[in-house]
């Protein structure tokens, strides 16, 4: 007589050996299993190009000893997977690979990733709450410099939510995003951008301590974060640096160096105000790792090419679209491989003066939008209205003196090399505010 047992079995038996986290090696051998809980999940995302077509979503896992690591599921593995591997819940996984992990997609401290696919085996099973429910490494916001590109987590208070905004993206892709000014107890500012659903649904107010998962590191606009498909914002998480953050914080107010550049009066040590000479006194935009330098300048615009100042663009990717010969006035995208209508887009080149010299610039769209008062296509309009409209309006912005922002990079033109300084902010002098700097300045030598 065999007695029949229905539905799932919780015989102790029938529960698999697992292993930690710590032990998987790319030279592992054998049938493996893992309890972990999905920490965080990202969105599915496709691939195309000469080698095929595919889909993928990564999440980060996390065992008993606090072990973590990254892991991707391939292909049909997606559609096996994605529902029912839930942030927050445990499973064992099994029939993966141990590979080498890519450090320009994980910022976890294991030299492994995981990857599965439809053959894996992610079973759920209960949670016995002996698996933390989420894993930061926290790195202080002072000692991102240097790290472009990598993703990392910071502990901050909130000093400032900006409001919802659309971007289009070259790929045509309309996204949702809000950047949000974080501080920390290392005394620096950095502005982190969030999208989609996370910059929709933010709700930490400013003075609020969160910690963010993920994001990841850009010389955009100085130094700049932007969160990770798989990256997530925690108000308040149960973790000790939020103490350190607030006790910072409660001491007054502190001096912050702010590493992200945008309107006011912002400093930061990437962005120190110099003088043209610097370039080559200081070889900025010539350095060994190929990555551009960022300062301030005071200077005065003193000359405006009047010529080829706009070119059409696609609307949806901005590159230059051609003039089909049809007798129709039509224009071509070569990147999207489609007739469009153009948009026109500024591209104009400068030249300013301080007390050391003169430097050629390069002002593209939403500088030169400022700059003007007026679009590239109302500008056009006008300039064939009035044959003076351009030299009227180019003599009204030069002889001024402005507060210039430039991203200087050294580029190989056919068998020269040049130094391209591109404008990223340009403002007009704030005497009050000078006078402050020059009064500070003086005051330091006292």
């Amino acid at each position: 007589y065999q007695r029949r047992v229905h539905g799932p079995s919780t015989n102790f038996q029938n529960q698999p050996n697992t292993q930690p986290i710590s032990s998987l090696t790319p030279f592992i051998t054998g049938r493996w299993t893992v309890k972990a809980r999905v920490i965080d999940k990202s969105p599915i995302r496709t691939w195309s190009n000469a080698k095929g077509s595919g889909k993928l979503f990564s999440c980060t896992l996390v065992d008993d000893q606090k072990e973590a690591i990254r892991a991707t599921v391939f292909q049909e593995g997606v559609d096996k997977f994605f529902d029912l591997m839930q942030p927050g819940r445990v499973f064992h996984f099994s029939k993966g690979t141990v590979k080498t992990a890519n450090k320009n997609f994980s910022n976890l401290p294991n030299d492994y990733e995981l990857s599965f696919d439809a053959n894996s085996e992610v079973t759920p099973v209960a949670d016995d709450n002996s698996i933390v429910t989420q894993k930061f490494n926290i790195l202080p916001i002072a000692s991102l410099v240097g790290k472009e590109r990598q993703l990392v987590d910071v502990c901050a208070m909130v000093m400032g939510v900006g409001e919802i905004s659309t971007i289009n993206t070259k790929a045509g892709e309309n996204l949702t995003k809000r950047v949000v000014q974080l501080a920390d107890h290392s005394g620096t500012q950095v502005d982190l951008t969030v999208w989609q659903a996370s910059a929709e649904q933010w709700t930490a107010p400013v003075g609020a301590v969160v910690a963010v998962k993920a994001a990841r590191v850009s010389d955009f606009s100085g130094l700049s974060l932007s969160l990770a498909r798989e990256g997530l914002v925690e108000p308040n998480p149960d973790i000790p640096q939020v103490e350190t953050v607030k006790a910072f914080f409660a001491q007054g107010e502190q001096p912050i160096t702010n590493l992200t550049q945008g309107a006011g009066e912002r400093s930061s040590t990437r962005d120190e105000r110099k003088a043209f000479s610097a370039i080559q006194l200081e070889n900025l935009g010539s350095r060994e790792d190929g990555k551009p330098d960022w300062f301030t300048v005071r200077a005065t615009l003193t000359y405006v090419k009047q010529d080829n100042m706009w070119y059409p663009a696609c609307p949806t990717c901005n590159k230059k679209v051609i003039q089909v010969s049809d007798g129709n006035g039509t224009y071509r995208c070569d990147k999207c491989e489609k007739n469009t209508e153009p948009v026109f887009r500024y591209i104009v080149s400068l030249t300013a003066n301080d007390h050391s010299g003169n430097q050629y610039l390069t002002a593209f769209q939403d500088v030169a939008q400022t700059l003007f008062g007026i679009d590239a296509a109302e500008f056009n309009r006008k300039q064939l209205e009035d044959p003076n409209f351009t030299v009227t309006l180019c003599k009204s912005v030069c002889f001024r003196a402005y507060i210039i922002r430039l991203r200087a990079k050294e580029e190989q033109v056919l068998d020269e090399k040049r130094m391209k300084c591109v404008v990223q902010r340009m403002e007009k002098v704030d005497w009050k505010h000078e006078s402050g700097l020059l009064l500070r300045e003086i005051s330091a030598y006292q």
